[in-house]
């Protein structure tokens, strides 16, 4: 077996073909094929099921799939340091990112900004998506580190965290929305208008239904979900919904004007608890692995930008940073 061998097959299960793997690698189709026969017959039995619409993993096949892609992501590492060793101050960095127009749009861009200033030469690579899209890639070792809720790794032993911000929870209306120049808002307003959500926030959604319950009122059955910021701030803006976002998700149409922020009433507001509303954010590595040199001081750099552009850093605790939730 070698790192070819393992590169190909992987391109195989994430394809779901042997065609589009051999397109995606610029090889032959009978090429490729010989390659992952010679993979199965080390292992000494199939990796694979081949049929008409594709291919499929054995059970051996998910495992050789799930350590190869941590192996790959271990010697890419290696590779990372032996050029920071030699002084090369060369390498690949791939840091995931939780959707938000925030700190994706502001923290991420500047840090890239002052490494290019730097003796370093990297190729980085950002990847957005929602914390349960981050957290299984972060897993396989397909990143170096993530920046997404802290709470997406509880129960989860192989990922440790480091708090970096808190990001909250809020209620948004577009600027010309009935609620907005109402002041404080009750449950009881709120379930006049149909909701949308993120991913992110389930929690506040789910404390605002228990809330609307309790006192006696049901949410509208019109709800829409969505793992898409763009999405959810366009489908906001203009309309009478409500939308249930984080405030790093939102800033920009709220400092734009187009977005503005309704409170509960404060009676209301204290039966809502704060782990509902308020959510550490900070940076997800596996428990197992050092991070290089590069994506050590990337890190560095995203600490020294975060109060500058608005998101103070918390206190650290004296103990080791490196806490497991």
């Amino acid at each position: 077996m070698d790192f070819a061998q393992l590169k190909r097959f992987i391109a195989v299960v994430e394809g779901g073909s042997f065609g589009k793997a051999a397109e995606s690698l610029s090889l032959s189709q009978p090429g490729l094929s010989k390659s992952i026969h010679q993979l199965e017959a080390y292992f000494g039995e199939p990796l694979l099921y081949r049929g008409t619409k594709g291919v499929t993993t054995t059970e051996l096949g998910k495992a050789v799939y799930r350590r190869g892609k941590r192996v790959l992501a271990e010697w890419r590492q290696l590779d990372n340091e032996r050029a920071a060793i030699s002084g090369g101050f060369t390498g690949h960095v791939t840091v995931g990112v939780a959707r938000g127009t925030g700190f994706l749009g502001r923290v991420i861009p500047a840090a890239n900004a002052k490494l290019s200033q730097s003796r370093y030469s990297v190729r980085l690579s950002v990847v957005s998506g929602v914390a349960e899209e981050l957290v299984p890639a972060l897993q396989l070792g397909e990143l170096d580190f993530a920046i997404a809720p802290l709470d997406a790794i509880v129960g989860k032993p192989d990922l440790v965290g480091e708090t970096l911000f808190h990001d909250r929870c809020g209620l948004f209306v577009d600027a010309n929305h009935p609620l907005a120049s109402v002041g404080a808002v009750s449950i009881e307003q709120l379930t006049k208008y149909c909701w949308l959500y993120s991913a992110d926030v389930l929690s506040y959604y789910d404390a605002l239904c228990a809330l609307a319950h309790r006192r006696g009122v049901e949410p509208r059955a019109t709800t829409i979900t969505s793992n898409s910021v763009i999405y959810l701030n366009a489908a906001t803006i203009g309309s009478e919904f409500i939308g249930i976002l984080s405030m790093d998700s939102v800033e920009d149409q709220v400092i734009a004007g187009k977005l503005l922020e309704v409170v509960l009433k404060p009676s209301q507001r204290e039966q809502v608890a704060t782990a509902a509303v308020e959510r550490p954010m900070g940076f997800l590595m596996r428990a197992d692995a050092q991070l290089s040199e590069l994506a050590r001081v990337l890190q560095k750099e995203i600490y020294a930008l975060c109060p500058t552009l608005g998101y103070p850093l918390l206190p650290r605790r004296k103990a080791s940073r490196r806490a497991r939730p």
